[in-house]
Protein backbone atom coordinates (compact mmCIF):
# COMPACT_ATOMS: atom_id res chain seq x y z
CA UNK A 1 0.00 0.00 0.00
CA UNK A 2 2.80 2.62 -1.35
CA UNK A 3 -0.39 5.00 -1.74
CA UNK A 4 -1.14 5.20 1.59
CA UNK A 5 2.80 4.80 3.26
CA UNK A 6 4.75 7.39 0.65
CA UNK A 7 2.58 9.24 -1.61
CA UNK A 8 -0.41 10.18 0.64
CA UNK A 9 1.61 11.99 3.05
CA UNK A 10 3.45 15.35 2.47
CA UNK A 11 6.39 14.30 0.10
CA UNK A 12 5.22 14.74 -2.98
CA UNK A 13 3.77 18.16 -1.65
CA UNK A 14 7.11 19.29 -0.20
CA UNK A 15 8.95 18.15 -3.45
CA UNK A 16 7.04 19.96 -5.84
CA UNK A 17 6.50 23.15 -3.73
CA UNK A 18 10.30 23.20 -3.69
CA UNK A 19 9.90 23.55 -7.35
CA UNK A 20 11.31 20.03 -8.06
CA UNK A 21 9.42 18.00 -11.13
CA UNK A 22 8.50 14.74 -9.95
CA UNK A 23 8.04 11.91 -11.50
CA UNK A 24 5.94 8.99 -10.31
CA UNK A 25 6.56 5.49 -11.88
CA UNK A 26 3.57 3.23 -11.18
CA UNK A 27 1.99 -0.02 -12.33
CA UNK A 28 0.16 -0.09 -15.98
CA UNK A 29 -2.75 -1.56 -14.24
CA UNK A 30 -3.16 1.13 -11.53
CA UNK A 31 -2.32 4.21 -13.76
CA UNK A 32 -5.96 5.42 -13.45
CA UNK A 33 -6.03 5.50 -9.87
CA UNK A 34 -2.27 7.19 -9.71
CA UNK A 35 -3.33 10.02 -12.20
CA UNK A 36 -6.47 10.34 -10.63
CA UNK A 37 -4.77 10.89 -7.31
CA UNK A 38 -1.66 12.64 -7.94
CA UNK A 39 -1.24 13.82 -11.23
CA UNK A 40 -1.04 17.57 -11.63
CA UNK A 41 1.71 20.23 -13.53
CA UNK A 42 4.71 19.37 -11.07
CA UNK A 43 4.06 15.28 -10.75
CA UNK A 44 3.99 13.11 -13.99
CA UNK A 45 2.61 9.78 -13.58
CA UNK A 46 4.07 7.10 -16.19
CA UNK A 47 2.50 4.06 -16.51
CA UNK A 48 5.01 1.25 -16.68
CA UNK A 49 4.40 -2.13 -17.76
CA UNK A 50 5.72 -4.73 -15.21
CA UNK A 51 6.12 -8.70 -15.09
CA UNK A 52 8.14 -10.68 -13.29
CA UNK A 53 10.63 -12.83 -14.41
CA UNK A 54 12.16 -16.16 -13.58
CA UNK A 55 15.12 -14.41 -12.79
CA UNK A 56 13.36 -11.91 -10.10
CA UNK A 57 11.72 -15.04 -8.65
CA UNK A 58 15.48 -16.87 -8.46
CA UNK A 59 16.67 -13.93 -6.38
CA UNK A 60 13.74 -13.94 -4.51
CA UNK A 61 14.45 -17.63 -3.68
CA UNK A 62 18.30 -16.70 -2.59
CA UNK A 63 17.31 -13.58 -0.51
CA UNK A 64 14.53 -15.75 1.25
CA UNK A 65 17.05 -18.46 2.17
CA UNK A 66 19.70 -16.11 2.82
CA UNK A 67 18.22 -14.65 6.11
CA UNK A 68 17.58 -16.98 9.32
CA UNK A 69 15.21 -15.10 11.95
CA UNK A 70 12.42 -16.62 13.79
CA UNK A 71 10.00 -14.96 11.37
CA UNK A 72 11.42 -16.79 8.31
CA UNK A 73 11.77 -19.89 10.26
CA UNK A 74 7.77 -19.61 11.12
CA UNK A 75 7.68 -18.89 7.20
CA UNK A 76 9.46 -22.10 5.68
CA UNK A 77 7.26 -24.42 7.69
CA UNK A 78 3.67 -22.77 6.93
CA UNK A 79 3.27 -20.43 3.72
CA UNK A 80 6.93 -21.29 1.94
CA UNK A 81 6.12 -25.18 2.61
CA UNK A 82 9.54 -25.89 3.58
CA UNK A 83 11.34 -23.96 0.33
CA UNK A 84 14.72 -22.82 1.30
CA UNK A 85 15.22 -24.69 4.78
CA UNK A 86 18.65 -26.61 3.51
CA UNK A 87 20.08 -23.45 1.79
CA UNK A 88 19.85 -21.22 4.46
CA UNK A 89 21.73 -23.18 6.37
CA UNK A 90 24.59 -22.67 3.96
CA UNK A 91 23.64 -19.07 2.23
CA UNK A 92 22.51 -17.45 5.85
CA UNK A 93 26.32 -17.22 6.82
CA UNK A 94 27.82 -13.22 7.10
CA UNK A 95 30.40 -15.03 4.26
CA UNK A 96 27.94 -15.35 1.18
CA UNK A 97 26.53 -11.71 1.81
CA UNK A 98 29.07 -10.06 -1.05
CA UNK A 99 28.74 -12.77 -3.30
CA UNK A 100 24.97 -13.11 -3.06
CA UNK A 101 24.64 -8.75 -3.95
CA UNK A 102 27.44 -9.19 -6.99
CA UNK A 103 24.69 -12.19 -8.11
CA UNK A 104 22.09 -10.03 -7.66
CA UNK A 105 23.82 -7.15 -9.91
CA UNK A 106 24.52 -9.47 -12.43
CA UNK A 107 21.39 -10.87 -12.94
CA UNK A 108 18.80 -8.74 -11.78
CA UNK A 109 16.47 -7.45 -14.85
CA UNK A 110 16.90 -3.67 -15.53
CA UNK A 111 13.57 -3.45 -17.93
CA UNK A 112 11.50 -0.93 -17.65
CA UNK A 113 13.73 1.41 -15.90
CA UNK A 114 17.05 1.60 -17.77
CA UNK A 115 15.15 3.28 -20.78
CA UNK A 116 13.07 5.68 -18.52
CA UNK A 117 16.12 6.80 -16.71
CA UNK A 118 17.73 7.80 -20.43
CA UNK A 119 14.02 9.81 -20.96
CA UNK A 120 13.93 11.60 -17.77
CA UNK A 121 17.67 11.83 -17.26
CA UNK A 122 17.01 12.30 -12.93
CA UNK A 123 19.07 13.83 -10.10
CA UNK A 124 17.94 11.50 -7.73
CA UNK A 125 15.80 8.14 -7.46
CA UNK A 126 13.64 7.36 -4.93
CA UNK A 127 12.72 3.62 -4.53
CA UNK A 128 9.73 3.48 -1.91
CA UNK A 129 10.54 -0.40 -0.89
CA UNK A 130 13.63 -1.79 -1.19
CA UNK A 131 12.02 -5.42 -0.75
CA UNK A 132 10.11 -4.95 -4.03
CA UNK A 133 11.42 -6.59 -7.15
CA UNK A 134 10.31 -3.70 -9.11
CA UNK A 135 12.11 -1.48 -6.81
CA UNK A 136 15.00 -3.37 -6.57
CA UNK A 137 15.24 -3.39 -10.55
CA UNK A 138 15.15 0.56 -10.61
CA UNK A 139 18.24 0.59 -7.87
CA UNK A 140 20.62 -1.58 -10.21
CA UNK A 141 19.33 0.78 -13.09
CA UNK A 142 19.97 3.64 -11.17
CA UNK A 143 23.38 2.52 -10.12
CA UNK A 144 24.11 1.72 -14.00
CA UNK A 145 23.32 4.83 -15.12
CA UNK A 146 25.36 6.54 -12.37
CA UNK A 147 22.32 8.01 -10.79
CA UNK A 148 22.20 8.37 -7.03
CA UNK A 149 19.64 6.14 -5.47
CA UNK A 150 17.82 5.91 -2.18
CA UNK A 151 15.72 3.49 -0.97
CA UNK A 152 13.16 2.89 2.00
CA UNK A 153 12.51 0.31 4.26
CA UNK A 154 8.52 0.11 3.96
CA UNK A 155 7.04 -1.63 7.05
CA UNK A 156 8.62 -3.10 10.31
CA UNK A 157 8.64 -7.04 9.29
CA UNK A 158 10.76 -6.24 5.66
CA UNK A 159 13.89 -6.69 7.54
CA UNK A 160 13.16 -9.57 9.55
CA UNK A 161 10.51 -11.60 7.02
CA UNK A 162 11.37 -10.80 3.45
CA UNK A 163 15.06 -11.52 3.21
CA UNK A 164 18.04 -10.47 2.77
CA UNK A 165 18.34 -7.03 1.14
CA UNK A 166 19.52 -7.65 -2.19
CA UNK A 167 20.97 -4.35 -3.53
CA UNK A 168 22.74 -1.63 -1.18
CA UNK A 169 21.15 2.04 -2.68
CA UNK A 170 23.39 4.74 -1.67
CA UNK A 171 21.33 5.74 1.10
CA UNK A 172 18.39 3.63 3.22
CA UNK A 173 15.71 5.51 4.80
CA UNK A 174 14.12 3.81 8.18
CA UNK A 175 11.49 4.46 10.77
CA UNK A 176 13.19 4.09 13.88
CA UNK A 177 16.73 2.76 15.45
CA UNK A 178 14.89 -0.92 15.43
CA UNK A 179 14.93 -1.03 12.16
CA UNK A 180 18.84 0.38 11.66
CA UNK A 181 20.14 -1.72 14.31
CA UNK A 182 18.73 -5.10 11.84
CA UNK A 183 20.10 -3.06 8.85
CA UNK A 184 23.55 -3.63 10.46
CA UNK A 185 23.32 -7.07 12.76
CA UNK A 186 21.75 -8.78 9.54
CA UNK A 187 22.04 -7.38 6.75
CA UNK A 188 25.60 -5.58 7.09
CA UNK A 189 24.86 -2.29 6.21
CA UNK A 190 27.12 0.29 6.74
CA UNK A 191 25.57 2.77 9.50
CA UNK A 192 26.37 6.00 7.74
CA UNK A 193 24.09 4.74 4.62
CA UNK A 194 21.32 4.46 7.19
CA UNK A 195 19.38 7.61 8.05
CA UNK A 196 16.57 7.49 10.39
CA UNK A 197 13.79 9.45 9.52
CA UNK A 198 10.16 8.71 11.81
CA UNK A 199 6.99 7.15 9.89
CA UNK A 200 5.76 9.56 6.95
CA UNK A 201 2.61 8.57 6.99
CA UNK A 202 2.21 9.54 10.49
CA UNK A 203 2.61 13.03 10.23
CA UNK A 204 -1.03 13.91 9.25
CA UNK A 205 -1.88 11.63 12.63
CA UNK A 206 0.63 13.68 15.02
CA UNK A 207 -1.06 16.87 13.49
CA UNK A 208 -4.26 15.85 13.74
CA UNK A 209 -6.63 18.17 15.83
CA UNK A 210 -9.54 16.37 18.45
CA UNK A 211 -12.74 17.35 17.54
CA UNK A 212 -15.56 16.70 19.23
CA UNK A 213 -15.82 12.75 19.46
CA UNK A 214 -19.76 12.60 18.87
CA UNK A 215 -19.42 14.82 15.72
CA UNK A 216 -16.48 11.79 14.80
CA UNK A 217 -18.98 9.20 15.49
CA UNK A 218 -22.16 10.68 13.63
CA UNK A 219 -19.72 10.93 10.11
CA UNK A 220 -18.84 7.43 11.25
CA UNK A 221 -22.53 6.05 11.39
CA UNK A 222 -22.22 5.39 15.14
CA UNK A 223 -24.23 6.13 17.62
CA UNK A 224 -22.39 9.18 19.55
CA UNK A 225 -23.76 8.66 23.17
CA UNK A 226 -22.84 4.89 22.72
CA UNK A 227 -18.72 4.12 23.40
CA UNK A 228 -17.05 3.00 20.25
CA UNK A 229 -14.70 -0.28 20.16
CA UNK A 230 -12.86 -0.41 16.75
CA UNK A 231 -11.66 -4.25 15.86
CA UNK A 232 -9.19 -4.78 12.87
CA UNK A 233 -9.86 -8.70 11.67
CA UNK A 234 -6.66 -10.87 10.77
CA UNK A 235 -7.92 -11.56 7.48
CA UNK A 236 -8.24 -15.03 5.22
CA UNK A 237 -4.79 -15.06 3.73
CA UNK A 238 -3.03 -15.37 7.48
CA UNK A 239 -5.54 -17.71 8.49
CA UNK A 240 -6.34 -20.96 6.32
CA UNK A 241 -10.16 -21.52 7.08
CA UNK A 242 -10.53 -18.46 8.67
CA UNK A 243 -13.11 -18.67 11.32
CA UNK A 244 -11.37 -16.52 13.70
CA UNK A 245 -12.64 -13.30 12.71
CA UNK A 246 -16.06 -14.65 12.45
CA UNK A 247 -15.86 -15.56 15.99
CA UNK A 248 -14.42 -12.42 17.31
CA UNK A 249 -16.82 -9.98 16.85
CA UNK A 250 -19.61 -13.09 18.08
CA UNK A 251 -17.37 -12.76 21.48
CA UNK A 252 -16.87 -9.07 21.30
CA UNK A 253 -20.79 -8.88 21.15
CA UNK A 254 -21.24 -11.23 23.72
CA UNK A 255 -18.58 -9.79 26.44
CA UNK A 256 -19.04 -6.07 25.77
CA UNK A 257 -21.73 -4.34 27.50
CA UNK A 258 -24.33 -2.83 25.79
CA UNK A 259 -22.89 0.71 26.14
CA UNK A 260 -20.40 -0.21 23.36
CA UNK A 261 -20.94 -0.70 19.55
CA UNK A 262 -18.61 -2.01 17.42
CA UNK A 263 -16.44 -0.93 14.31
CA UNK A 264 -15.10 -3.59 11.90
CA UNK A 265 -12.71 -2.09 9.55
CA UNK A 266 -11.48 -4.54 7.13
CA UNK A 267 -8.11 -4.88 5.64
CA UNK A 268 -7.88 -3.14 2.34
CA UNK A 269 -6.53 -6.13 0.63
CA UNK A 270 -8.04 -9.37 1.93
CA UNK A 271 -11.11 -11.17 2.00
CA UNK A 272 -12.79 -11.49 5.70
CA UNK A 273 -14.84 -14.75 6.20
CA UNK A 274 -18.37 -14.18 7.48
CA UNK A 275 -18.12 -10.39 7.39
CA UNK A 276 -18.88 -7.96 5.02
CA UNK A 277 -20.03 -4.78 4.80
CA UNK A 278 -23.09 -2.80 6.36
CA UNK A 279 -24.29 -2.57 9.59
CA UNK A 280 -25.85 -5.61 11.78
CA UNK A 281 -27.17 -4.75 14.86
CA UNK A 282 -24.62 -2.93 17.09
CA UNK A 283 -22.30 -3.48 14.49
CA UNK A 284 -20.70 -1.90 11.67
CA UNK A 285 -18.71 -3.12 9.21
CA UNK A 286 -16.58 -0.90 6.69
CA UNK A 287 -14.21 -2.19 3.75
CA UNK A 288 -11.64 0.93 2.94
CA UNK A 289 -10.09 1.41 -0.40
CA UNK A 290 -10.02 1.50 -3.76
CA UNK A 291 -10.38 -1.64 -5.54
CA UNK A 292 -8.53 -2.02 -8.96
CA UNK A 293 -9.32 -5.06 -10.75
CA UNK A 294 -8.78 -7.88 -7.75
CA UNK A 295 -9.15 -6.97 -3.72
CA UNK A 296 -5.34 -7.75 -3.96
CA UNK A 297 -4.55 -4.69 -5.72
CA UNK A 298 -6.43 -2.73 -3.50
CA UNK A 299 -4.69 0.97 -2.92
CA UNK A 300 -6.26 3.53 -0.65
CA UNK A 301 -6.62 7.60 -1.23
CA UNK A 302 -6.27 9.90 1.38
CA UNK A 303 -9.77 9.79 2.16
CA UNK A 304 -9.42 6.82 3.17
CA UNK A 305 -6.59 7.80 5.41
CA UNK A 306 -8.98 10.12 6.71
CA UNK A 307 -11.19 7.75 7.46
CA UNK A 308 -8.83 5.76 9.58
CA UNK A 309 -7.50 8.61 11.63
CA UNK A 310 -11.12 9.89 12.67
CA UNK A 311 -12.36 6.42 13.46
CA UNK A 312 -9.35 6.31 15.80
CA UNK A 313 -9.97 9.26 17.11
CA UNK A 314 -13.51 8.22 17.74
CA UNK A 315 -12.53 4.82 19.23
CA UNK A 316 -12.49 3.98 22.96
CA UNK A 317 -10.48 0.72 22.67
CA UNK A 318 -9.10 -1.26 19.60
CA UNK A 319 -9.06 -5.17 19.27
CA UNK A 320 -6.79 -5.88 16.32
CA UNK A 321 -4.53 -8.77 15.19
CA UNK A 322 -1.27 -9.07 14.22
CA UNK A 323 -1.23 -5.61 12.48
CA UNK A 324 0.63 -2.40 12.17
CA UNK A 325 -3.12 -0.71 13.81
CA UNK A 326 -1.89 -1.43 17.41
CA UNK A 327 0.64 1.27 16.36
CA UNK A 328 -1.38 3.33 14.90
CA UNK A 329 -4.09 2.73 18.04
CA UNK A 330 -1.13 3.64 20.38
CA UNK A 331 0.05 6.85 18.33
CA UNK A 332 -3.73 8.42 19.34
CA UNK A 333 -3.31 7.09 22.79
CA UNK A 334 -6.11 4.44 22.52
CA UNK A 335 -5.53 1.37 24.85
CA UNK A 336 -5.30 -1.84 22.53
CA UNK A 337 -5.74 -5.42 22.68
CA UNK A 338 -3.95 -8.13 20.54
CA UNK A 339 -5.46 -11.21 19.41
CA UNK A 340 -3.42 -13.97 20.34
CA UNK A 341 -6.29 -16.91 20.49
CA UNK A 342 -7.97 -18.68 17.47
CA UNK A 343 -11.86 -17.38 18.57
CA UNK A 344 -13.76 -21.07 19.27
CA UNK A 345 -11.44 -23.03 17.76
CA UNK A 346 -8.45 -25.13 18.74
CA UNK A 347 -5.88 -24.94 16.47
CA UNK A 348 -2.25 -26.25 16.04
CA UNK A 349 0.59 -23.41 16.43
CA UNK A 350 1.22 -23.39 12.82
CA UNK A 351 -2.52 -22.98 12.01
CA UNK A 352 -2.63 -20.88 14.47
CA UNK A 353 -2.76 -16.54 14.74
CA UNK A 354 -0.27 -17.25 17.80
CA UNK A 355 2.54 -18.11 15.25
CA UNK A 356 2.06 -14.06 13.81
CA UNK A 357 3.20 -12.96 17.61
CA UNK A 358 6.71 -14.95 17.43
CA UNK A 359 7.56 -12.56 14.55
CA UNK A 360 10.93 -10.83 15.72
CA UNK A 361 9.15 -7.37 15.02
CA UNK A 362 6.77 -8.31 17.75
CA UNK A 363 9.36 -8.28 20.70
CA UNK A 364 9.86 -4.71 20.81
CA UNK A 365 5.88 -4.31 21.21
CA UNK A 366 5.71 -6.31 24.07
CA UNK A 367 8.78 -4.89 25.75
CA UNK A 368 6.57 -1.38 25.74
CA UNK A 369 4.14 -2.95 27.63
CA UNK A 370 1.96 -0.83 25.55
CA UNK A 371 -0.19 -3.76 23.74
CA UNK A 372 -1.20 -6.79 25.74
CA UNK A 373 -1.70 -9.93 24.18
CA UNK A 374 -5.17 -11.59 25.13
CA UNK A 375 -4.63 -15.57 24.79
CA UNK A 376 -7.92 -17.03 25.47
CA UNK A 377 -11.18 -15.38 26.03
CA UNK A 378 -11.33 -15.14 29.95
CA UNK A 379 -8.32 -13.06 29.41
CA UNK A 380 -9.64 -10.83 26.45
CA UNK A 381 -12.48 -10.26 28.97
CA UNK A 382 -10.13 -9.00 32.00
CA UNK A 383 -8.23 -6.69 29.68
CA UNK A 384 -11.74 -5.44 28.12
CA UNK A 385 -12.87 -5.01 31.31
CA UNK A 386 -9.84 -3.25 32.83
CA UNK A 387 -9.93 -0.81 30.31
CA UNK A 388 -13.18 0.39 29.95
CA UNK A 389 -13.07 0.90 33.84
CA UNK A 390 -9.55 3.33 32.62
CA UNK A 391 -8.95 4.35 29.29
CA UNK A 392 -5.45 5.63 31.06
CA UNK A 393 -4.39 2.26 31.67
CA UNK A 394 -0.81 1.09 30.45
CA UNK A 395 -0.57 4.84 29.06
CA UNK A 396 2.86 4.81 29.78
CA UNK A 397 3.62 1.60 27.84
CA UNK A 398 1.58 3.14 24.60
CA UNK A 399 4.15 5.86 25.00
CA UNK A 400 7.09 3.94 24.90
CA UNK A 401 5.66 1.81 21.41
CA UNK A 402 5.00 4.91 19.87
CA UNK A 403 8.88 6.44 20.32
CA UNK A 404 10.89 3.34 19.88
CA UNK A 405 8.65 2.53 16.29
CA UNK A 406 7.91 6.20 15.54
CA UNK A 407 11.28 7.62 16.53
CA UNK A 408 9.80 11.32 15.89
CA UNK A 409 6.64 12.73 16.92
CA UNK A 410 7.21 16.17 14.96
CA UNK A 411 4.86 15.51 12.55
CA UNK A 412 8.01 16.26 9.89
CA UNK A 413 9.29 12.37 8.50
CA UNK A 414 7.97 13.61 5.30
CA UNK A 415 10.56 16.54 5.54
CA UNK A 416 13.19 14.60 6.70
CA UNK A 417 12.57 12.21 3.52
CA UNK A 418 12.70 15.57 1.42
CA UNK A 419 16.53 17.17 2.99
CA UNK A 420 17.73 13.51 2.38
CA UNK A 421 16.74 13.88 -1.37
CA UNK A 422 18.02 17.38 -1.31
CA UNK A 423 21.17 16.18 -0.52
CA UNK A 424 21.64 14.17 -3.37
CA UNK A 425 20.41 16.81 -5.11
CA UNK A 426 23.10 19.49 -4.19
CA UNK A 427 25.74 17.11 -4.81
Amino acid sequence: LISRNILATPILQNLAGQGFKVVLLCPEKKSGFFKKEFSRREIAVEAVPLKLLWRDRFLRFLSLSALRTRSLEIKRRTEMRGRGRFFSLLLSRRFFQKPLRLIDMVFSPRAPFAELLKRYRPVVVLAADLTNEFDLRLVHAARGAGVPAVGMIRSWDNLTAKGFLRVLPDAILVHNAIVKEELVRLHGVPPEKIKIIGVPHYDRYFEHTPEKTGDSKKRLGVDPEKKLLLYAPIGDRYLSNNTVDRDMVEILEEILPPAYEIFVRLPPTDNVGGLSAGRRGRVIVERPGEALGVLKATELRETDDDRLIETLAAADIVVTGPSTLCIDAAVFGKPVILVGFDGRAERSYYESVRRYFDYDHWRPVFLSGGAPLASSIGELKTLLRGYDADLTRDAAGRRVLVERECAFTDGRASERVVEVLREFIKK
